[in-house]
């Protein structure tokens, strides 16, 4: 029976991995399906006998970042773009005031186009980004239509943040997941979780975004919040929250990591490096079930997944032109080697 794979590429404040290394991950997956859609259509019975490609689960915390939805396709102004990218101060993973800045890192986001629907997000530090890569049609799970894909994704999430956090969340007529708001009113809800899906011949990309620990509406210095330089998706009066903003109060995160370590099973999980991982491995094992592959998950070694992001970057020099890898990347991967 197959398993789920979980590839998760690490990130240690303040370095964390670059988008384009991560999509650049996530793209060789996607062509290892499809490339095995167009071997089963041939007619050679050896390329026949092949053996579908695993469904694999890409998990990181990227370097901030906005990102622009495919109906953006004109240029944003000057003014937009310096918004964007100014420097933005992003406090270590370790603090746990929330207005306790002095070991913040100044880190200046990137804006770039992205093939998912809607308009701009962000992603950054205080977030996991969940990646499923897998084709809807596969003989080894279940089934999708892209409807039912999408509401996957967010169920999927809304078990996790009930089961771990408990936290009540549902599903509005927008994309994403959405605290509920202690009104009951639907107006009043929270975005927790963005949702974002490409799809090419059937073999899904991109995925979900889930905020652990981000600065809430309260927080309006556009130098600490990247939340308050956008109107998040282009939801005009919607507010963004996290799992520690729902958790509330001082020590929110400590609170986290606690609901998190309860939910590990010591010796089957494994050594857990901070929130975003522990959060993802218990991401994978919903997910695996729900896509009818049960709860066990194979856990890619750190090791595995630093070698196969240094292969794709010695591909992309060889290649070059688009494919060719930004200085970020290998910076990314240097420090990775010498364990800074």
């Amino acid at each position: 029976m197959a398993l789920l794979r979980h590839l998760h590429l690490p990130s240690a404040h303040p370095h964390y991995i670059p988008y384009a290394l991560a999509n650049r991950v996530q793209e060789h997956l996607r062509r290892g399906h499809l490339d095995f859609k167009d071997a089963v259509s041939s007619t050679s019975p050896i390329r026949q006998a092949r053996e579908p490609p695993p469904p694999t689960l890409v998990t990181f915390t990227p370097s901030p970042i906005y990102t622009l939805g495919r109906r953006q396709t004109g240029p944003l102004p000057a003014a937009t773009i310096a918004r964007l990218t100014a420097p933005l101060r992003i406090p270590s993973p370790s603090q746990t005031g929330r207005n306790d800045h002095e070991t913040a890192a100044t880190l200046t986001p990137q804006v770039l186009p992205s093939p998912r629907g809607g308009l701009t997000t962000y992603h950054g530090p205080g977030q996991v980004v969940l990646w499923p890569v897998l084709d809807l049609k596969s003989p080894l799970h279940k089934n999708f239509t892209v409807k039912c894909y999408a509401r996957l994704l967010e169920n999927t999430t809304i078990a996790v943040l009930a089961s771990v956090f408990g936290i009540r969340a549902g599903t509005t007529e927008d994309p994403g997941v959405w605290a509920a708001a202690s009104s009951g009113r639907e107006e009043d809800a929270r975005k927790i979780a963005a949702l974002g899906v490409h799809l090419r011949r059937h073999v899904a990309a991109l995925g979900t975004a889930l905020n652990l620990a981000m600065p809430g509406p309260e927080v309006t210095d556009e130098g600490l919040n990247p939340w308050a330089r956008i109107v998040a998706c282009g939801l005009e009066g919607k507010g963004v929250t996290s799992v520690a903003g729902e958790v509330g109060g001082g020590g929110a995160r400590g609170r986290v990591m606690q609901m998190l370590e309860a939910k590990m099973v010591s010796g089957k999980d494994g050594p857990v490096l901070g929130m975003e991982e522990a959060t993802a491995r218990l991401w994978a094992g919903e997910f695996s079930q729900r896509i009818g592959l049960g709860e066990g998950v194979e856990v890619v070694e750190r090791g595995e997944a630093v070698r196969l992001m240094e292969r794709l970057v010695r591909e992309g020099d060889e290649e070059g032109g688009e494919a060719a890898p930004e200085q970020e990347e290998r910076e990314y991967l240097a420090r990775l080697g010498t364990g800074r």
